[in-house]
């Protein structure tokens, strides 16, 4: 047999068919992060390592711990995926190499890979454990800038503004209720100095200077107009005044908008920018703790809106509390499965067969069925939308298996929130549903409603798409995609958004124009296209004559209950 040095390297194709085979061993034994066709890059690269160093002159002793190091950074490290290496490279490499001396080398290389994946973990758990410790001194930095917080406001002055501080306030407002007069009228204005942040950067040490200004012409302001005014800490400002109507206390309220604004310079030489939230209602029978928490959520309001003043409305206080109340309740419905889904008909518009259902989560609450208008927009807010989607699509994907098995194959539409995007684990759990509902890939189709994250996660729908399922983008002609992204991105079919339907048959030849180049568009990139929001059959009719062949909406079957589109379809 020749020497190793004199052995010529062996065919590419023998290195890829190894490569394939080493992918698809880890992959039986675990996840692929990067995907099969990265993955498999990944690992042709790090076996062209391994038989340079099996073929080189001289023994390297360190051959074969970067591969192993490599494996952990690729996130292939597990003692399954390891094993899975070693026992894959231990049978190929021998066939790869021919020389008695590579053939010697190749034992202590298996060893030094898993070496190298052992020490690789160590480093990583050794870095977990000193971000883990950086982590737990930032809180104590916390705890203790709490507790000076605490401190400070146990004084009866802001020690930078010298005016009253939020405990003091209290005391002012539990006086001036406690004193009114029935009639009696109360006006209380927050003032939040906008990009305090940077303000605070911007200034250094000066902004100590900056807030000694403010609480000086805030003072001015008490002293000549009667006003009580204080300080509740860094940016929030407070005026309370006795008022007749609610322009007695935007007046106030302006008064020291300009105190403040005049008091010094924003960031870049700017006047400082205020933000503020007004309340004034009588004052008998209430709480300082009702004007503060008001006030507060009227300027929350003006923040939220990209106003400089939100002004207390009960009305809109009570739909906020109910919202609250909506997403502090999701995760028990979820416990206690309340979110059920309704299927809407995806139907040929020539010959009126269901092709495809669309599910649409709705929350079964006692005496009420909520829609996703009233609850996923919160459960994006609050963090919920990854469980709560996780649960529609396993129960539409167990419905779809259930109705194919009984030879109804219809394609399962499913929405994905741009929220869901951003999980890593999103993937594998769409993976996981499919394989435990035994569902075939090509029979879901998840829908992506066009928005800026549809090109920002463009990895993440390559990815889905490896799964074999279909995309789908959802609402399009609302979002920002452009139509060069098309191209690249792995969508299959468009959904129109209900506006072009209704305002072409309203006779919008803008919006006709717009029908007849979007389809010819998408049939040049081989999508389907669904239009959305069929309601009249002149909609219907104009859609066909236009040439399109699927549609949706409540003329063709509105969302209903499985078992009843069931009894329809049968």
């Amino acid at each position: 047999m020749a020497d190793s040095d004199a052995a010529s390297p062996p065919p590419p194709p023998a290195v890829q068919e190894t490569a394939r085979r080493w992918t698809a061993a880890v992959a039986a034994v675990g996840f692929l992060p990067a995907g099969r066709a990265r993955t498999r890059a990944s690992l042709e690269l790090l076996l062209h390592d391994l038989l340079a160093a099996l073929r080189a002159p001289e023994p390297d002793q360190t051959a074969g711990h970067g591969v192993g190091v490599r494996l952990v950074e690729l996130r292939m490290g597990s003692p399954a995926a390891i094993g899975a290496t070693i026992a894959l490279l231990a049978e190929r490499l021998p066939r790869l190499v021919s020389g008695a001396s590579d053939h010697e080398r190749i034992p202590s290389v298996l060893g030094r890979i898993a070496a190298g994946a052992s020490s690789a973990q160590r480093t990583a758990a050794v870095r977990a454990a000193e971000t883990l410790n950086r982590a737990e001194k930032l809180h104590w930095r916390r705890v203790f800038a709490d507790q000076q917080d605490r401190l400070r406001r146990q004084q009866l002055h802001d020690p930078y503004s010298l005016l009253p501080n939020r405990a003091h306030l209290y005391d002012h407002l539990t006086e001036r209720i406690t004193e009114a007069a029935e009639t009696g009228r109360l006006g209380v204005c927050l003032l939040s100095i906008g990009d305090f942040g940077q303000l605070s950067d911007a200034h250094g040490d000066a902004l100590d200077e900056l807030l000694a200004g403010i609480g000086a012409r805030l003072d001015r302001l008490a002293t000549d107009d009667g006003h009580f005014v204080a300080h509740l800490g860094d940016d929030l400002f407070a005026v309370v005044t006795a008022t007749a109507s609610l322009d007695d206390l935007v007046k106030a309220a302006d008064q020291a908008r300009s105190a403040i604004a005049g008091s010094g310079s924003g960031t870049r030489g700017t006047p400082l920018r205020v933000v503020d939230g007004l309340v004034e209602e009588p004052a008998a029978g209430t709480s300082p703790d009702r004007w503060i928490r008001d006030a507060r959520r009227a300027l929350s309001w003006a923040r939220q809106d990209g106003h400089e003043r939100g002004v207390f409305e009960p009305g809109r206080a009570a739909d906020d509390l109910r919202r609250q109340n909506t997403a502090a309740a999701i995760p028990d419905a979820l416990e206690n499965r309340e979110f059920v889904c309704h299927y809407q008909p995806i139907v040929d518009l020539n010959t009126d067969r269901v092709m495809g259902v669309e599910a649409l989560a709705r929350w079964q609450q006692p005496g009420r069925l909520l829609v996703p208008r009233d609850f996923i927009a919160l459960a994006e807010q609050n963090g919920m939308i990854h469980r709560l989607g996780a649960a529609v699509l396993h129960q539409a994907c167990r419905q779809a298996a259930a109705w194919r098995a009984g030879g109804l194959p219809l394609v399962m539409s499913v929405n994905v929130s741009p929220y869901q995007l951003t999980d890593p684990d999103l993937t594998a759990t769409i993976a996981g549903v499919l394989e435990s509902t035994a569902l075939p890939a090509d029979q879901l189709q998840l829908e992506i409603t066009e928005s800026a994250a549809v090109e920002r996660y463009e990895h993440v729908l390559r990815n889905l798409a490896s799964l074999g399922v279909r995309i789908a983008l959802d609402d399009f002609g609302t979002g920002f995609a452009n139509f060069a992204a098309l191209t690249r991105l792995p969508i299959t079919c468009a959904k129109l958004d209900r506006r072009f339907i209704q305002e072409a048959a309203a006779g919008s030849d803008p919006a006709l124009a717009m029908l007849r180049h979007l389809l010819g568009l998408f049939d040049r990139l081989h999508f389907t296209v669904v239009a959305e929001g069929i309601e009249t059959e002149a909609q219907q009719y104009l859609l066909t004559g236009l040439g399109y062949r699927y549609g949706q909406g409540f003329l063709l079957g509105r969302p209903q209950p499985a078992e009843l589109l069931a009894e329809h379809l049968r």
